[in-house]
């Protein structure tokens, strides 16, 4: 049977793209983590944005700093799992949130040791409210969650009519997430940038490779079940 090929060019349409992107986050961090001067004019953001400060705007970060810690977003990745689990009653679905989450988000962390630059010099900051001492900056490992997350969220909503709810919510959410951590100064401004455009891309591609295997898959049991159904013709015939 003659292959059907307008997958895989859907697949190309999304994953060329996307994995462009991933490539182009890639190299920027790599020129960004040895640019001095750069990180000299993001410091300096870094400052007056951490001077502008009042509890409210303290207690948010603080919050989304924990919602989005990787054992709290590990828990809430499991839960949201769970949930697509009971509201669909199918595995394959929640199997589909949890890959197009996890996958990227372990991405991030493998870009965050190929990049390796360092974190703000947070004991410089007017207003400290987090001490991460060490660690690496580039890309935000909680921004990166906090988008995997949401747009797996979108992904799998896709369809329900609250869906525009959950995108415009999603994309608040994810902004707040990212300028929280800018805003606590445990992050410049060009790792949440990187990191959501990382995020998108990445669960794009991972989306785009699942509806590719789905595909095959369909096409593999319909391959199957036409070859039963023809050998069972042919086999009445003989008889």
């Amino acid at each position: 049977m003659s292959m059907n090929l307008r997958p895989h060019r859907r697949f190309a349409r999304t994953a060329i793209p996307a994995a462009a992107v991933i490539l182009a986050v890639i190299i920027s961090g790599l020129v960004l983590g040895v640019s001095a001067g750069w990180t000299a004019v993001e410091m300096d953001v870094l400052r007056h944005v951490n001077a502008v400060h009042t509890a409210p705007l303290d207690a948010v970060a603080l919050g989304l700093d924990w919602l989005f810690s990787p054992a709290v977003g590990a828990a809430l990745v499991l839960l949201a799992a769970l949930s697509v689990l009971v509201a669909t009653r199918r595995p394959g679905a929640a199997i589909h949130f949890l890959l197009v989450v996890l996958i990227p988000t372990v991405g991030a962390d493998v870009i965050k040791l190929l990049v390796h630059r360092a974190r703000p010099d947070i004991p410089s900051l007017p207003h400290i409210l987090l001490l991460e001492p060490g660690g690496l900056s580039y890309p935000s490992g909680h921004t990166s969650l906090a988008a995997c997350f949401l747009v797996g969220i979108v992904i799998v909503t896709a369809g329900h009519r609250r869906h525009p709810f959950v995108m415009g919510a999603a994309a608040i959410v994810v902004l707040a997430a990212a300028a929280s951590r800018v805003y606590v100064g445990v992050h410049y401004p060009s790792d949440v940038a990187a990191s959501i455009v990382y995020s998108v891309a990445a669960v794009a591609l991972v989306n785009a490779v699942w509806r590719l295997s789905l595909s095959h898959w369909s096409e593999r049991r319909s391959d199957l079940h036409a070859g039963s159904v023809y050998g069972g013709i042919t086999d009445g015939r003989r008889e």
